[in-house]
């Protein structure tokens, strides 16, 4: 273990021990379930923000519970955000991380969203979280990975203070509020997609109109009675996440729930690891699902981002698009929630685009050896043989792909083999 203090300037020494003072203190009233109010709270903010505070200084959580989080299999950490924050971590800090069974995670980034890389290790205080949670960006089974069990703990200490800040402060202009966005639709994330050889008014993106979570169900769920939208594809939900929507005091998504009730309805409960075989089989039911249904359709996970978007991704190569037309549809989610854009905020923009939407395009163009994309560039790439070899290998069938191109854009398919 790291040592606490090493040689500082008196002033320096005073705030140290004033910090410490402050974390063991909030330390013993945790462990006694005591609530940590908002004084203490700004004690602790006020004293992070000093400069004094350096990778020496030891900050920590001890020998807390873990439990298993059932929708990806990763960890929850049995202490609120609020809780933990006023131990004195701060988003975009570097952590490690020891469990009791002696597996470690060093080097992890804490943010309040899933801003890391794909495949790696992420400590989350995502809003609406009842915990803090360690996961694998875009991955699940942590839990199984760490051979976890009922019971264990883990440590989590600073590891270095602030060393992802500029990650955090890139992706946290996202908020919940209605008025900080310039129209229903940026708030809600919602689009038509029309590129490629898609139809015009046939497919359309965006935020949950039922999950309302993030305050933007009913902005969504309006929004599609607008447009007429005849068959909902929910990438994030399942029967019983259906059940608690409902009967929540807040609900407020008649014109989905009349959809619901008709049966212009799927509910795919996708995890986000999109390197498995159940989630591409989940993708081929989506697909499946619009050859066998009428539109307009609508696609959404929870915020209409990133599952959402690797359907769109395969919707759209599909359908002909090219590899510009495919990443500007997906970063738009990103200028929608984020303000991100390719002309003032092009350095950030292309760190998205190449951990997020190009990841997902070359997984699925080299996931067939005998596809031919090696060694191409991701804009050299056929991607409507990339999208058929994918589906086809994955279950959906050439006659469902036929009935597909019909329902969504205006040419027939042809066998890519």
């Amino acid at each position: 273990m790291r040592k606490n203090l090493k040689q500082f300037s008196f002033k320096v020494l005073l705030s140290e021990l004033f910090i410490v003072a402050v974390v063991i203190s909030n330390a013993l009233l945790i462990g006694c379930n005591a609530k940590v109010t908002n004084k203490n709270k700004e004690i602790v903010e006020n004293a992070i923000n000093d400069t004094s505070i350096t990778d020496e200084t030891l900050i920590e959580l001890t020998n807390t519970t873990i439990r298993e989080e059932p929708r990806f299999n990763s960890v929850y950490i049995e202490k609120t955000i609020d809780e933990f924050n006023a131990l004195g971590f701060v988003y975009g800090d570097s952590v490690d991380i020891t469990f009791s069974n002696g597996y470690k995670m060093d080097d992890v980034p804490y943010y309040n969203g899933y801003y890391g890389s794909t495949g790696g290790p992420l400590l989350v205080a995502y809003p609406g979280y009842d915990y803090i949670a360690v996961c694998i960006t875009n991955g699940d089974g942590l839990w199984q990975i760490g051979k976890f069990k009922n019971g264990d703990t883990a440590n989590i200490v600073l590891r270095e203070r602030g060393k992802y800040k500029t990650n955090q402060d890139l992706l946290n202009k996202y908020t919940h509020n209605r008025t900080d966005y310039d129209s229903d639709e940026i708030f809600s994330n919602f689009r038509n997609v029309k590129v490629g050889n898609i139809k015009e008014n046939i497919l359309y993106r965006g935020a949950s109109p039922i999950d309302n979570r993030y305050n933007r169900a009913k902005y969504a769920n309006d929004l599609m009675e607008k447009v007429g939208i005849k068959y909902d594809i929910d990438l994030s939900d399942n029967e019983d996440d259906l059940k608690l929507h409902f009967a929540k005091e807040d609900f407020n998504s008649n014109y989905f729930k009349a959809l619901y009730d008709d049966g212009k309805y799927v509910a795919l409960s996708m995890k986000m690891n999109y390197k498995t075989k159940e989630f591409a089989e989940k993708i081929v039911k989506a697909m499946t699902e619009m050859a066998n249904n009428v539109g307009p359709y609508y696609v959404h996970c929870v915020e209409g981002k990133d599952r959402t978007g690797f359907l769109c991704m395969v919707i759209e190569g599909l359908a002909g698009a090219n590899y510009d037309e495919i990443v500007n549809d997906y970063m738009l989610s990103y200028k929608n929630y984020y303000g991100i854009d390719d002309k003032e905020e092009i350095e950030r923009y292309n760190i998205i685009k190449e951990k997020n939407i190009d990841d997902m395009l070359r997984y699925i163009a080299d996931s067939d050896p005998a596809g031919g994309t090696k060694g191409l560039e991701l804009d050299e790439i056929d991607l409507v043989n990339v999208m058929g070899r994918y589906l086809t290998n994955n279950g959906m069938t050439d006659k469902d792909i036929d009935k597909w191109y019909k329902n969504l854009t205006q040419e027939n398919y042809s066998d890519p083999d």
